[in-house]
């Protein structure tokens, strides 16, 4: 708890004070962090490490927050649209980052969930419609193509991150309706959108 007592502030503080820009990596760090902080009741799986805790995560999103503090008034800006993806990059001319990207996903949910039981009970149908703004960051460095990532949902909060081939992913006992059912395909789409954008 003193960790995130100690990182929360300087968070808010880079994040208020900086000067305003459409890159909202530092906006989706407080926010996650904080509902994470008040929420006890989710899981984190991590490929490195047989206990993570909510302060190893805490302090794997200080270098996060120092790509997000990043000044980008020497970046050069582009945007494109690809299907429900607007794709944003900042890159920069030279140094240890190459390239931000800022993917925001808007996915509309309307669907028929099918439920099957182990005891033979007749299956039952669900329908099931909602909305979903993922949010995706790839910071790209010399060393590596996507050194950073980062994946939000707006309701749910964080959801995965990567630091090279580090991976953690969060897990909610309250899941947002819908969210097993689109995640996968939106995975696979900002898997496809990195491979083609990022150079």
């Amino acid at each position: 708890m003193f960790i995130l007592q100690s990182i929360l502030p300087l968070l808010f503080a880079s994040f208020f004070f900086n000067a305003p820009s459409s890159l909202l990596l530092q906006q989706d760090i407080v926010a996650n962090l904080e509902k994470l902080q008040n929420d006890s009741r989710f899981y984190i799986s991590d490929n490195a490490s047989p206990s993570p805790s909510l302060q190893t995560v805490a302090s794997d999103l200080q270098l996060f927050g120092v790509a997000a503090s990043i000044d980008l008034s020497q970046a050069t800006y582009s945007s494109r649209l690809d299907g429900n993806h607007l794709i944003e990059k900042w890159a920069f001319p030279d140094g240890q980052i190459e390239a931000i990207y800022q993917i925001q996903s808007t996915i509309h949910l309307d669907t028929v969930v099918t439920q099957r039981y182990l005891d033979n009970r007749a299956p039952t149908q669900q329908h099931i419609t909602n909305d979903f703004t993922f949010r995706t960051y790839a910071v790209s460095a010399p060393s590596a193509p996507v050194k950073l990532y980062y994946l939000t949902e707006a309701d749910q909060g964080l959801l995965e991150y990567r630091i090279n081939d580090r991976q953690v992913q969060i897990g909610y006992a309250d899941k947002k309706e819908g969210l097993r059912d689109v995640l996968p395909q939106v995975e696979k789409e900002i898997k496809d959108l990195l491979s083609n954008y990022v150079e």
